[in-house]
């Protein structure tokens, strides 16, 4: 990890250092800036602060730990040696909160927050930052570190993706504090195009949806709604559970339609109407199995009908017009959803199992000194030796010991040896000990905070070569693509695969489903990819069925199974 520029906070004005620096030279240059520091130290709102030699004091036994931090290459790669020097800084704001060293201390806490989210990839250490620059501004006069905190809360917001805030942010800092020192930079901030002030569109009215109704037969169940104007609309389906839903951007539900209603005719379980502010409204078929679609869509009455035949062929998508013949074109929107099974002159199929962590990095810790990094590896070598004697699999593992392998390595033996699926094996922590259930991920950017902190925690404190842009070029040119949609696959059969076997075996199996997360570990792969995570060390009743060798064996038959059925019924992508 190579930190380019940290800043620290002396008695006078900010003053910034590389860390390539020697220390000798730093206190030199130190030197001569506090000379012009106290120099220039001045202005009314500064003066509004007190200050005292039991705060100077405090304040200078912090920062010294901070300074020391920075400098070290092993220190600064592990958690709890940035969440020392926090406590530290937080101490002296608790006791001294109105003076010129809680002020600095409000700065560098969001400093050290923004430092540390970028290391960890936590979402909740960037919202630490942001509150701390933005406190800094509230409860303390305007000084020259204010312009400061709100350029690095813009550049959060920035890296984040949210525009809006970010504008708003930057142009707080000219408006507020136009002789600011940040001011020049805030000005091209607000150059780039994606900060711009947009053109505003003229307001369109959305279209109303005034009537959903549903018939049930014995060959089919049609559900029928209808709109007072043409409506657009995108559907997806997805698994586990089986569901299909309709999104429509230019509409709204009208005000009698209930936010529910059941169906429960054997294929259809219940029909679900949702609406937010600022999102489209969205129609959802909760299926009792995978059942095939037939959307017909008739304009001049602007009715959008849906199918669920009896028979689970295809998905297939008909547009009707108001004066078309009795043949209506039919139009195939998607492929078969099973392909034919694999044939025997195909080639033996790869498989490359990663057994997480190992060596140095321990992953989680369980009670009872269960170490994840073992697990995995027990685990493993399991489904090694069912894919290879039953399956007949070509199987290569990243480490066959207790060995540390980076994470951009592991993905590199993958690609090297052509494999036609990699699978990441972990198991899973959490400071609340009830947590507990199996999930398997595929790569994404992920959709919840569970998610992005167990990525966050498989990632690891050993991880520093990837930036944040780097990391969101990456997600953003592999999610939609047929990595994506095949991982996604291969999750969900793994995933049903361990719940169904499982459930069956053990009492209490808790199914958390297929998710996507930001894992380094998936990201370098040019094949399907996923990473399990059995069970949570964590939790006293998972942690000890996690030691037992019988469970690890059925957890391996359950993994091994996902990853046969995937590639006996692999269809292609859409």
């Amino acid at each position: 990890m190579v930190l380019k520029q940290m800043h620290l906070i002396s008695h006078g004005p900010l003053i910034s250092f590389k860390h390539n620096r020697s220390p000798a030279k730093w206190w030199g240059g130190m030197i001569l800036v506090l000379g012009l520091a106290l120099a220039f130290t001045g202005g009314t709102s500064w003066a509004k602060l007190s200050s005292s030699e039991s705060s100077q004091k405090l304040y200078a036994q912090a920062q010294k730990e901070y300074k020391n931090l920075l400098y070290s290459r092993t220190q600064n790669q592990y958690r709890q040696n940035w969440e020392r020097v926090i406590t530290r800084f937080e101490s002296v704001l608790k006791q001294f909160p109105k003076t010129r060293e809680g002020y600095k201390s409000v700065f560098t806490l969001g400093r050290l927050y923004q430092k540390l989210g970028k290391i960890s990839g936590r979402a909740g250490d960037i919202d630490q930052a942001l509150a701390y620059f933005f406190r800094l501004e509230k409860e303390f006069p305007a000084d020259r570190l204010t312009d400061d905190a709100l350029y690095f809360a813009g550049q959060l917001y920035l890296k984040r993706k949210n525009f809006s805030e970010a504008r708003a942010t930057f142009q707080k800092i000219l408006t507020r504090y136009p002789k600011g020192d940040f001011v020049p930079k805030a000005k091209q901030q607000l150059q780039r195009p994606a900060l711009k002030v947009p053109a505003r569109a003229p307001a369109i009215s959305p279209v109303l949806l005034k009537d959903l109704t549903f018939t049930s037969g014995s060959g089919e169940t049609r559900v029928v709604l209808k709109a007072e104007g043409t409506v657009k609309y995108t559907q997806k389906t997805l698994q586990n559970p089986d569901r299909v839903y309709f999104d429509f951007r230019n509409a709204r539900w009208g005000e009698h339609i209930p936010a529910t209603i059941p169906v429960n005719d054997g294929r259809v379980q219940r029909l679900r109407m949702t609406q937010a502010k600022g999102v489209p409204s969205r129609l959802v078929l909760d299926l009792d199995g995978t059942a095939e679609l037939e959307v017909v869509v008739q304009k001049s009455n602007n009715r959008l009908i849906i199918v669920i035949p009896h028979h689970k062929k295809k998905f297939v998508a008909v547009k009707i017009k108001s004066n078309v013949s009795k043949k209506r074109p039919v139009i195939r929107t998607a492929k078969s959803a099973v392909s034919k099974k694999i044939k025997a002159n195909q080639k033996t199929p790869v498989v490359v199992l990663d057994a997480g962590h190992g060596g140095k990095d321990f992953g989680a810790r369980g009670a009872h000194g269960l170490s994840e990094k073992d697990l995995n590896l027990q685990i493993s070598k399991r489904v090694k030796k069912i894919l290879e004697q039953r399956y007949h699999f070509k199987v290569i593992m990243t480490r066959k010991n207790d060995n540390f392998m980076e994470l951009k390595d592991r993905g590199k033996i993958a690609n090297r040896n052509n494999a036609d699926l990699f699978v990441s094996i972990h198991a899973n922590a959490a400071q609340r000990k009830s947590a507990r259930g199996i999930e398997t991920y595929y790569l994404g950017s992920g959709s919840t905070e569970q998610a992005r902190e167990t990525a966050a925690r498989e990632n690891g404190d050993l991880v520093h070569s990837v930036s944040d842009d780097t990391v969101q070029e990456i997600l953003a040119s592999l999610i939609s693509t047929t990595k994506i949609n095949d991982s996604s696959r291969l999750a969900a059969s793994v995933q049903k695969s361990l719940h169904k076997t499982m459930s069956k075996k053990f009492s209490g199996i808790h199914n958390l489903g297929v998710k996507e997360g930001p894992f380094f570990v998936l990201h370098d792969t040019n094949m399907p990819s996923i990473l399990v995570e059995v069970g949570f060390v964590t939790n006293p009743k998972e942690g000890r069925q996690l030691r037992n060798g019988k469970y690890q064996k059925w957890l391996a038959e359950s993994i091994a199974r996902g990853i046969h059925d995937y590639l006996k019924e692999k269809a292609p992508s859409i």
